[in-house]
């Protein structure tokens, strides 16, 4: 009898996602302790749509939605004073990414139900002050479609960045983690397997999660150490 097959773990999607933590890294930098440094900002762009597609795989390899948007919901909500602490305002005043990708799962798991509900996420996005606001929610919507159809993904996810363009035009720069995410979506980047067993404990899963409140502790830290000016 042959052995059960193991849950492989895909290269190209860790490597994603630590590409997705370091420019994002990169981003906050830039935000909270150079935000004259308008470069890194640029860069941080690449890192959202990165983490929105790699969302959609989560929903797609998680034994259960309902946990997966526990999980996001508990860290958005572990996230969210280290987050204000750093960016420097209330505590609900602009509620952190882990908020966007809890309403990014609930969107998903609404709409492939049928359920008319899933434009209440939608909605929240547009009220709530989430972090990438409408346009987190319709970037994970993009990536979802792209999965789906490789070709009206593409179209979406271009006409959603011009669109933006006219309101915040850095952001368009998202265009950039594009080819990355079309290789990995077509198997080219990084395809091998490797046995979950030996080569994916469970601090691989999980450090995203964590390294988000930490990196925002640590950076304001710095600051209030290192770059605030006493007059």
């Amino acid at each position: 009898m042959e052995p059960p097959i193991q849950r492989g773990y895909d290269r190209g999607r860790e490597s994603l996602k630590w590409l997705a933590i370091a420019t994002m890294t990169i981003d906050h930098v830039g935000a909270i302790l150079y935000p004259e440094q308008v470069l890194l900002r640029y860069i941080g762009r690449l890192s959202f749509p990165l983490i929105a597609y790699l969302l959609v795989l989560g929903l797609e390899s998680t034994r259960s939605a309902k946990n997966y948007f526990t999980r996001l919901f508990l860290f958005a909500l572990i996230s969210q004073v280290p987050f204000t602490l750093a960016r420097g305002v209330a505590p609900w005043e602009y509620l952190n990414i882990f908020f966007t990708l809890s309403l990014g799962v609930l969107f998903i798991y609404l709409y492939e139900r049928n359920n008319y509900l899933f434009l209440l996420p939608l909605v929240a996005s547009a009220v709530l002050p989430l972090d990438f606001d409408g346009y987190g929610i319709a970037t994970i919507g993009c990536f979802y479609a792209l999965r789906k159809n490789r070709r009206i993904g593409i179209i979406l996810f271009i006409l959603l960045n011009l669109f933006v363009f006219f309101d915040v035009p850095y952001q368009s720069l998202a265009l950039l983690a594009l080819p990355l995410i079309l290789l990995h979506n077509d198997g080219r980047f990084l395809p091998t397997k490797i046995g979950a067993k030996t080569d994916y404990p469970p601090w691989r899963k999980y450090s995203f999660y964590v390294y988000y409140p930490l990196h925002l502790l640590l950076l304001y830290f710095l600051k209030i150490e290192f770059y605030t000016r006493v007059p």
